[in-house]
């Protein structure tokens, strides 16, 4: 037996996923949205790492049987660990944070259950050809708890792949598919020993589906610089792309129009940088006040639009009350009031999108009278 040989897949594995990870803490000062990648690639390194371990002391008959057993046991919660965060990243894709948890929390408890067998349970190493191999309840309940979860994932993407960017789609899903036929393989003829392959084929497919360069571009095209959130671009590009799908999908959506108040009166007094200043303090403000929003665009010099996917009533019409509580604390001068005014409208089922955002519009300019009203302000001097 030549175990250079059996060990050169996963060789390779470890340092083609170290070099990845090195590339993405390197490129990780430039993003500043959640990190998905090094993650990923983190668990895939410590699967490969602990797959060369779990390979020498198989088949070092010198080594004591509780070394080997450990060595195994973090073998497959790397494994395990890779594919909870797999299917973390496919849901991402498809829904808001907020509906991922119904998800999450029965697969995270599925997934320590089968760590915890994985623990309490004996560990057997049959011989194989050329080289050993573990089995028992544990190694087996761990091995298609992953196996699942992929096919979860993957059948998910292809039922939704409207909802997903087509960069990151044909990226990640023909990579995902390659890998469960080497991990079928290994069911088949377990001595293969293909996972640590089959991980870094998906640490690829994620890879370059979040760092692919035509999706960074976009990416880049779709934010306002001034503000940091979605622009006109990304806005028109989701109403007319995106969100369709969304609706022909049983998708409930609001849509939330807001304006800044008093912006004129600051940019004729103080000037127009205070007035920017202004812009992008509203806009940093309804992030922190709208966390469950699909997205938050900045469509105009100080309007912007919001939009809700499936959310409760009371949850939009809370953080648009706080956002409108929070605009009128803000202080630029003791003589120059500012805040927010908003419009809310939800669609109705079979209404055109044109519609809900011209009732949001009606509603949004409705109130913003009422302010330079009940404040005795000209609307035409401010």
């Amino acid at each position: 037996m030549n175990l250079v040989l059996i060990l050169r897949a996963d060789i390779l594995s470890t340092l083609t996923v170290l070099f990845l990870i090195i590339y993405e803490v390197y490129c990780s000062r430039y993003r500043k949205e959640r990190n998905y990648f090094l993650p990923f690639a983190s668990m895939c390194l410590g699967h490969d790492i602990f797959a060369l371990i779990t390979e020498i002391t198989v088949n070092t008959p010198s080594v004591p049987k509780y070394l080997n057993d450990a060595a195994h046991i973090m073998f497959f919660f790397f494994s395990l660990g890779f594919s909870l965060l797999y299917f973390e990243y496919v849901l991402s894709l498809l829904m808001p944070r907020r509906d991922q948890r119904k998800y999450l929390i029965p697969t995270v408890l599925v997934c320590c259950v089968a760590m915890i067998v994985m623990l309490f349970s004996d560990i057997e190493y049959i011989q194989g050809y050329d080289t050993r191999y573990s089995a028992g309840l544990g190694p087996t309940i761990c091995y298609v708890t992953g196996f699942v979860l992929f096919i979860a994932a993957d059948v998910m993407m292809v039922i939704y792949h409207k909802r997903i960017n087509k960069s990151v789609l044909y990226f990640a899903l023909p990579l995902s598919v390659m890998m469960l036929g080497l991990m079928v393989v290994q069911i088949l003829v377990p001595e293969f020993l293909f996972t640590g392959s089959a991980l870094t084929l998906t640490v690829f497919g994620v890879f370059f589906a979040i760092e692919n360069p035509v999706g960074r571009m976009q990416e880049r095209a779709f934010i306002d610089h001034d503000t940091k959130v979605w622009n006109r671009n990304c806005y028109e590009h989701d109403l007319e792309e995106r969100l369709p799908a969304e609706l022909e999908n049983g998708t409930r959506l609001y849509y939330v129009l807001g304006d800044i108040n008093g912006l004129k009166a600051v940019n004729d007094k103080l000037g127009h940088l205070r007035g920017d200043k202004l812009i992008a303090d509203c806009a940093k403000m309804l992030t922190e006040t709208m966390h469950s929003a699909y997205r938050i665009y900045r469509i105009g010099g100080d309007e912007f639009a919001v939009i809700y996917l499936n959310p409760s009533e009371e949850e939009v019409y809370c953080e648009v009350n706080e956002a409108r509580r929070r605009g009128m604390t803000m202080k630029v001068e003791e003589d120059l009031p500012v805040g927010m005014s908003f419009g809310i409208a939800k669609r109705e089922p079979g209404e055109a999108l044109a519609l809900t955002i011209r009732r949001a519009d009606l509603q949004m300019y409705r109130e913003k009278a009422a302010y330079y009203e009940e404040n005795g302000i000209e609307r035409r001097t401010n």
